[in-house]
């Protein structure tokens, strides 16, 4: 049926995830030393302005770096040239990021105001203003032509330039929070230089078609609502945690959502892979292999999401109790609601998916913003209660939302035979193995580490036992894992 290609979308998800977990995995070792030489207040500061340089690039790029895949790989067979897309977007985008680095460096003092920050801080924002916009065209253009191993090579590059220069600049010049942008997005912007350099034949200006950019802005335009509304269901409680509940808090709050990032790296890898290889199965095999594939994936993202959520629900307590200081302890209760809320949101990438086909966009802007006025405006009640847990709590319930309202909206123009009573039985395990982590087991003491480990391990097994997982698909993927691992490696697992 449809195993072989979920097995590519699968292989594909994981060279993509190879690399982020490889980048995260340095950021979540070298944590405890940031935090010491910076300050747990600085990863606040930090948190705020990545926010804030999010929602600007949503803001100036009007959402036309999205539309890449729909208008290449979407196109179905017949369409070959991909050209004027990928150069009207480039274009673009360098014009938007430049004229907003511009327009920020103008208004400073109004930004600095409002945002909090010194001029410093406002200063290295816009820069990684400026490189991740024009970073995110070359990226995409990568996932399109599905070239995951390439990628992965220059994002190892990115990490070894961006922990190099961050240690530098926090460890021996003592920058603080400037130190931890500029150092990120100073080995970004290296590689962003050297791909530049390789592709110069792929991109640039001289396929820029108005005629393309209206059309990519016809599409893009109206998702314009919605992608602000998912920037606030995303990070704008960080604006309210730095509010609410002030700026410490704010810094343990960011720590949390450092230390999910494992299950934010999974669902990122996803992400990279999913929306190329969803239109391309559909414009290959038509619409009824593709529904069929669909369904498949969300019941198989759910097995590894929530894996992926017990394993970093199991592992958080003891890492945060031994290896950080006490102000940032209280981020442990919070991270396994993060990583939740990633895991949810990853659900309704999957579900959307009949939108983006349909192009029946006008139901999203609002479904967004629904979702996210329930999480902002239940943090008013929830943040001055239980603090930064309240906070996690309301992204929970927001990102529910969101996934419940797009996959009915999305049912409507581009119905898909989900298998939702399977996903149910897997929440519920990932609940019941959650509530565990949270009352039952200690942070830590002797043992506590290994029966940690032991219990992450096992949660297949309880799958196996509700029905949440077939003994032929378990056997399925441990083979898929057993082919990408050394010759050596791939004996033991096959036996």
């Amino acid at each position: 049926m449809s195993e072989g290609r979920v097995r590519s979308l699968a292989e594909q998800s994981v060279i993509y995830g190879l690399g982020g977990f490889l980048t995260r995995a340095s950021g979540l070792i070298l944590i405890p030393v940031y935090v010491s030489y910076a300050g747990t207040s600085a990863y606040g500061v930090v948190e705020l302005m990545l926010s804030a340089i999010v929602l600007a690039s949503i803001v100036l790029r009007l959402g036309i770096a999205t539309t890449m895949s729909r208008f290449t790989l979407g196109e179905g067979k017949g369409k070959v040239d991909w050209a004027p897309v990928i150069h009207t977007i480039f274009t673009f985008v360098m014009v938007a990021a430049t004229l907003g680095v511009i327009v920020g460096l103008i208004f400073h003092n109004v930004l600095t105001r409002a945002l909090q920050v010194p001029d410093r801080i406002l200063v290295a924002g816009l820069f990684g203003l400026w490189v991740t916009m024009n970073y995110d065209v070359l990226s995409r253009i990568y996932r399109i032509e599905r070239r995951a191993k390439t990628w992965v090579q220059f994002s190892l590059l990115n990490v070894a330039l961006t922990i190099a220069l961050t240690l530098f600049l926090v460890v021996v010049l003592h920058e603080g929070a400037v130190g931890l942008l500029v150092g990120n997005f100073g080995g970004t912007l290296i590689v962003y230089l050297i791909l530049l350099a390789l592709r110069h034949e792929t991109i640039g200006v001289r396929r820029f078609h108005t005629a393309t950019l209206r059309e990519l802005l016809v599409f893009s335009l109206p998702l314009m609502p919605a992608n602000i509304a998912m920037w606030a269901l995303n990070l704008a409680d960080r604006i309210q945690v730095q509010r609410l509940a002030g700026h410490t808090e704010l810094g343990a709050y960011s720590v949390a959502a450092r230390v999910a990032v494992p299950v934010l790296v999974v669902m990122a890898a996803f992400q990279n892979a999913w929306a190329p290889f969803a239109h391309e199965l559909r414009g290959q095999h038509g619409d009824e292999r593709a529904k069929r594939t669909y369904a498949a994936v969300l019941s198989y993202w759910a097995v590894v999401m929530g894996w992926a959520l017990v394993a970093i629900a199991m592992v958080t307590p003891p890492y945060i109790a031994y290896a950080l200081p006490g102000k940032a302890h209280g981020a442990e209760p919070v991270v396994a609601l993060l990583g939740a809320g990633i895991v949810l949101y990853g659900g309704y990438l999957v579900v959307n998916i009949g939108v983006t086909i349909s192009k029946r966009t006008r139901m999203t802007p609002l479904i967004a913003t629904i979702a996210a006025v329930i999480n902002l405006g239940l943090n008013f009640w929830a943040i001055p209660k239980w603090g930064i847990v309240g906070a996690g709590v309301t992204t929970v319930i927001g990102y529910a939302a969101l996934l419940l309202m797009g996959w009915a909206n999305a049912q409507r123009s581009y119905p898909v035979p989900y298998d939702w009573w399977r996903v149910a039985k897997v929440a519920g395990v990932v609940t019941a193995f959650l509530a565990v982590s949270e009352w039952v087991i200690p942070a830590t003491g002797i043992g506590v580490v290994a029966l940690r480990l032991v219990l992450a391990g096992v949660f297949p097994l309880a799958l196996l036992a509700v029905g949440g997982l077939t003994r032929d698909e378990a056997r399925r993927g441990m083979r898929m894992v057993s082919n990408r691992l050394p010759g050596r490696l791939r004996v033991r697992v096959a036996r």
